[in-house]
């Protein structure tokens, strides 16, 4: 979610040194598929959300939903093809936990929590992803700290390099977020430490360094409406500086848990997904995580025409 006219600087002057340095072209077709029908769930069976919550915080839930809209494709054939998880391009991209979307919510009301928009000329691609080796996609909360343990990891960065000045996008930031995770010391104030860390984030995407803003949008997908608190901030889609939200109304909006993932195959993240073109109404159809599992590829997309009903 990032280019640069000049080196990064760094908000604290012990860290200076930190920067001195989408298959096959067949595909099955279901036109609509069976009712998909939730679970009951007797009283006593039921999860508190608040503990349901913690728990796919505390530890990673491997089952994961990631929803995306993509153009149709030129051609006889117009459906998407993917493969990835994300674009060629990406390190990493986000999904959300399944488990909190079941009850399903619609297509237009999904996306929101996310911090993402219904785009009803697009085909909808909805994965629900259970990777069988959970160490392939190597999720992590997506906050700014294990953001910034991340980025060194995911680059290969050699440490020497950022006493040299680096002059290169991928290495600046990698170095950058280095030198956060050294200095991350413990603090007896909880605004003391998160103000540390928003602080250190803000320098990112500030007009000195627009070439480590792009970086960060074309490899995690991080834009300036991520959080960094591991919950995605709702109705953030068109957050920019023509519309604005107060700290209230971002902190209100943090809803939804959200998780980097490696840019894996479908595969490899264990995925089911469809590929749901775009028609009237399509909006108001509640998009149900058992859908995806009836219907969906394993590893690939299989086209769902319409969606159906939910039954619960």
């Amino acid at each position: 979610m990032l280019s640069s006219k000049c080196p990064l600087l760094l908000p604290v002057a012990t860290l200076a040194c930190a920067l001195a340095s989408l298959g096959c072209n067949t595909r099955p077709t279901v036109a609509t598929p069976p009712t998909a029908t939730a679970p009951a769930v007797s009283p006593s069976a039921a999860v508190a959300p608040v503990v349901l919550n913690g728990a796919v915080r505390e530890a990673v839930p491997n089952d994961y939903l990631r929803v995306i809209f993509i153009p149709p494709q030129s051609g006889p054939d117009p459906v998407p093809v993917v493969t990835m998880l994300g674009r060629s391009y990406n390190l990493r991209v986000f999904a959300t936990s399944t488990a909190l979307y079941q009850p399903p919510l619609t297509v237009s009301e999904l996306p929101t929590y996310s911090g993402l928009q219904d785009n009803s000329t697009q085909y909808m691609m909805a994965l629900r992803c259970r990777p069988p080796q959970p160490e392939k996609v190597d999720a992590i909360l997506a906050t700014w700290p294990n953001v910034f343990q991340a980025i060194p990891i995911d680059t290969k960065l050699d440490p020497a390099v950022c006493s040299a000045k680096p002059t290169d996008p991928t290495i600046q930031t990698a170095c950058y977020a280095s030198a956060f995770t050294a200095e991350d010391t413990p603090s007896g104030s909880v605004p003391t430490a998160l103000g540390r860390v928003f602080s250190y984030a803000a320098v990112l995407f500030d007009d000195n360094h627009t070439a480590q803003a792009q970086w960060l949008k074309n490899n995690y997908g991080i834009y300036p409406a991520f959080a960094g608190t591991g919950y995605s901030v709702k109705d953030s889609y068109t957050l920019d500086a023509s519309h604005p939200q107060t700290t209230a109304t971002i902190l209100a909006k943090s809803v939804s848990p959200e998780y980097l993932l490696k840019n894996v195959s479908l595969a490899d993240a264990g995925c089911r997904c469809i590929a749901v073109p775009p028609y009237p109404q399509r909006a108001q159809d509640h998009l149900d995580p058992a859908t995806i599992d009836q219907a969906g590829g394993n590893g690939s997309c299989n086209l769902v025409t319409k969606l159906p009903q939910t039954v619960h």
